[in-house]
């Protein structure tokens, strides 16, 4: 082709008019794709018959910065969770190509970004055991501890608890039954209780370190949301229906957006917002764009501290349900057993949520994380 492509331009420029076909057989290469050539249609002479992909250099670059802020964050991606998140970015900017029923971009897209950026590679992770003390165990909570602590003083927060957030949701049932009661000795003890299965309501809520909770989220089970399930509602609350009762990515990036409406404007220093992995929280473009626009930098919790060592999980939503099924136990008792509607949810949900969402709980909470993992560090050290 670089042959028969300087042999035209030889011919063009001494003043003769090059018959393309006489070209293509003497140099063996089919004539149309010669002719593209010259006219300019198609630049160079490699081989171009690969489409460009779909994302531009700096789209893809922007996508290739995000996934190892992710990774070093604590939020590792896989091979289709990183095609998700390139499918939302075009379907963002209008970028048509990606299938819209597959909601993912394709592999061969997959393929060509990682050679295209060759600092990321596939990784198998590391299986990690809370309940196992290794040296591994103590690696991964002196590297979050030195990502965590060299983020604040990064963004000379180290020393404002008011800019620290942790956000997290739990599941409230409808269905209260006491946990241990006192019976006669060797005769069965029943409580009376509605008979039927029990349904969850999910409860998103956020707090920083000084006792400032964010707009609280409750979501029922249901296809349209009533205005009689919403009387006694606690004031900042948003109340809103998913067809399982579950958050999902829309819910949370409007959650976001009230989040954001929240933080005080005339202060410019940026926030840092503690997550879990939750699929609506890392694979949510739109959440981590409007987090990015807004300076607030979200950052995972250590791999084993996903679940039970939260710091909503062990103050706020203990005290939560605590509060919750005492209070739903009355109610039962004085309904002779009859199952909570959604129209009477707050009227046992509110005085609970009032009990729990205490400036102490929110302190407890982010304090009781640090104060866990330095234990456990000095405990591994010694173990070991």
């Amino acid at each position: 082709m670089a042959g028969a492509i300087e042999e035209y331009e030889q011919e063009v420029n001494e003043g003769h008019k090059p018959k393309l076909r006489f070209l293509a057989r003497a140099w063996n290469i089919p004539k149309s794709t010669l002719q593209r050539r010259v006219k300019g249609l198609v630049s160079g002479y490699r081989h171009a018959s690969v489409k460009s992909p779909l994302l531009s250099a700096n789209a893809e670059s922007e996508l290739a910065r995000l996934v190892k802020m992710l990774a070093e964050r604590g939020f590792p991606l896989e091979r289709s969770d990183i095609r998700r998140i390139a499918f939302q970015y075009a379907k963002m900017n209008d970028i048509p190509g990606f299938s819209a029923e597959k909601q993912k971009a394709g592999h061969y897209w997959f393929e060509g970004f990682m050679k295209r950026n060759p600092n990321l590679s596939l990784r198998k992770p590391e299986s990690l055991s809370a309940a196992r003390a290794s040296g591994m165990n103590l690696t991964v909570v002196e590297q979050w501890f030195q990502t965590y602590t060299s983020l604040l003083h990064r963004l000379h927060i180290q020393d404002m608890p008011s800019h620290l957030w942790n956000c997290d949701e739990s599941g409230l049932q409808d269905h209260f039954i006491s946990k241990k009661v006192v019976g006669v000795t060797g005769k069965s003890c029943f409580q009376v209780t509605s008979g039927e299965k029990g349904e969850t309501t999910t409860v998103l809520a956020g707090f920083n370190a000084v006792g400032t909770y964010t707009p609280t989220m409750v979501i029922f089970k249901g296809k349209r949301l009533r205005a009689e399930w919403l009387e006694e509602r606690p004031e900042n609350a948003i109340i809103r229906v998913s067809d399982n009762g579950w958050i999902n990515s829309q819910l949370f990036l409007e959650w976001g957006q009230r989040f954001v409406q929240q933080l005080p404007k005339e202060d410019p220093r940026p926030h840092v917002l503690l997550l879990d992995g939750h699929y609506s929280h890392v694979f949510n473009l739109e959440f981590l764009e409007l987090m990015k626009k807004n300076n607030i930098h979200v950052v995972s919790y250590p791999p084993h501290t996903t679940h039970a060592l939260q710091p909503a999980d062990r103050s706020l939503f203990r005290s939560l349900k605590h509060h919750w099924q005492e209070l739903g136990r009355k109610w039962t008792r004085k309904t002779g057993g009859k199952k909570l509607p959604k129209q009477l949810f707050f009227s046992v949900f509110s005085p609970a949520w009032k009990k729990a969402a205490t400036v102490e709980n929110a302190q407890a909470g982010l304090t009781l994380l640090l104060i866990i993992n330095c234990l456990e560090l000095f405990v591994l050290k010694d173990y070991q």
